[in-house]
């Protein structure tokens, strides 16, 4: 095939630009697609890793529903060892330690509610565990242990629920003081139209506190 001056200066031009930069170009393209590939089958094994850790809380919920424990415990097992950072393994800490916690088995709720609050990747959820730890404390009298796990929230929002908590336990402590000052504080925290206000005034005018 015969090309005119025109094309050949163009095509001498393009080999030219190739012979510089088609190496890189090449490795640029391959860098591209590998990182896409890398991208697809990351977001691939996301999806993967949600849908097994959702089948196992689900199979989960459903044994603990029916009233089986014992049937739970292996889902949980697999869901704890397997997808331990999973949103679904801190739901399903919190709602193994509430069927132990009712089947008498105090030990196995404060295990499970100490792994969500270490674990948990979410504040909300670490939170709500040591919420549910400290009032099992409390149930066994071991009150300087439950201050200590309530001793700072984790999540901002939860504020207003720790120092109320604090309070309960500095009151059953007879610490009296601490105690108005914990519940002033959860005064302090709540917004006006919250209705847990006229509670936490009910407890702080228990320990000698003013109306507000």
């Amino acid at each position: 095939m015969s090309y005119n001056l025109e094309e050949q200066d163009q095509i001498e031009s393009l080999r030219d630009f190739w012979g510089r930069w088609g190496t890189p170009i090449s490795s640029l393209v391959l860098v591209v697609a590998l990182a896409w590939a890398g991208y697809a089958g990351w977001q691939w094994w996301q999806v993967r890793q949600t849908t097994q850790a959702s089948a196992l809380f689900a199979q989960i919920n459903k044994e603990l529903e029916g009233g089986d424990l014992q049937k739970a415990a292996p889902a949980w097992v697999d869901l704890q060892t397997k997808f331990s950072s999973s949103p679904y393994a801190q739901m399903g800490g919190l709602s193994m330690a509430k069927a132990y916690a009712d089947a008498g088995s105090t030990a196995e709720a404060e295990a499970l509610l100490r792994w969500t609050s270490e674990h948990a990747e979410s504040n909300a959820y670490r939170a709500t565990a040591l919420l549910n730890l400290s009032a099992l404390q409390v149930d066994a009298k071991q009150f300087d242990a439950a201050l200590a796990t309530v001793k700072q929230s984790p999540a901002p929002a939860f504020d207003a629920l720790f120092a109320t908590r604090r309070g309960d336990i500095e009151a059953l402590l007879g610490k009296l003081q601490a105690a108005r000052k914990s519940y002033e504080d959860a005064m302090r925290l709540l917004s006006p139209d919250s209705s847990y206000r006229q509670l936490v005034q009910i407890k702080l005018q228990s320990v000698g506190g003013l109306a507000s």
